[in-house]
């Protein structure tokens, strides 16, 4: 592969890309039961001499380097995404989420399937991740193809920029603030959520204008960050999600 090359493996995965950006596609691969219902792909394939073949499982296994590739695996090459003072630039009521030192594929799958549910602008992912994993646009669903992700070392020059723009910062706490569920979300919204093990480093910290927590039984001391997005997220739906469909 060159090194700007990314695999994707997975069903919607690889059905989102090919609908939202098929000129991207370099060439596929699908086991003989993967293959069916990609007609579509390998004629596109075909008329632009853009290679695919049908392998064994093994094969496909060893190509994605996953067992769940679910009968295909396309290398593409990255999506472009917006210039991100083009969305802060957007007025109007607004959703970003911001994830410091996030890195598990899973759980990012699962935050940009959440993000696209509830009209997040953008992902803004802090710490040493440049690109996203074959294992993240899998468990996204399809959602790595429509939620723009931004990648940077230290997110505090980044949540400057979204301030600038007029934009809120919400942070997190299991153990402080006030009620999410009493609580008037800004319209324009920075959701902060840390890595589970280490939450939010100290200087991120410092710059939430409102800290909020999320109430429960206190059974449990916290819920995992992407179910804590989850319930952020929704709860700006709820209050201003017809304001974004």
């Amino acid at each position: 592969m060159n090194s700007n090359e990314t695999k994707i493996y997975g069903q919607h995965a690889c059905h989102a890309l090919f609908a939202a950006r098929p000129n991207d596609i370099v060439r596929v691969l699908f086991t003989e039961k993967g293959a069916v219902g990609f007609g579509e792909l390998m004629k596109h394939c075909a008329s632009e001499h853009k290679p695919y073949r049908i392998v064994p499982n093994e094969e496909l296994e060893k190509v994605s380097g996953a067992r769940h590739h679910e009968g295909v695996c396309i290398v593409a090459w990255p999506r472009a995404t917006r210039n991100l003072d083009h969305i802060l630039a957007d007025q109007g009521p607004g959703l970003i989420l911001a994830l410091d030192k996030v890195s598990n594929p899973h759980n990012i799958g699962t935050l940009l399937r959440t993000s696209a549910h509830f009209g997040v602008r953008a992902v803004l992912l802090g710490g040493a991740l440049r690109r996203l994993s074959a294992a993240a646009y899998r468990t996204a669903e399809g959602a790595a193809e429509t939620v723009d992700v931004f990648f940077g070392e230290d997110l505090k020059e980044t949540l400057t920029d979204c301030k600038a723009a007029g934009f809120s910062i919400c942070a997190t706490s299991s153990h402080q603030g006030d009620s999410l569920y009493e609580t008037a979300l800004p319209k324009r919204c920075v959701v902060l959520l840390g890595a589970e093990r280490d939450g939010l480093s100290k200087p991120l910290f410092a710059m939430a204008d409102t800290l909020l927590c999320i109430p429960g039984s206190s059974q449990v001391e916290s819920l995992n960050v992407a179910s804590s997005a989850a319930v952020f997220l929704g709860e700006y739906w709820r209050q201003y999600g017809s304001a974004l469909s």
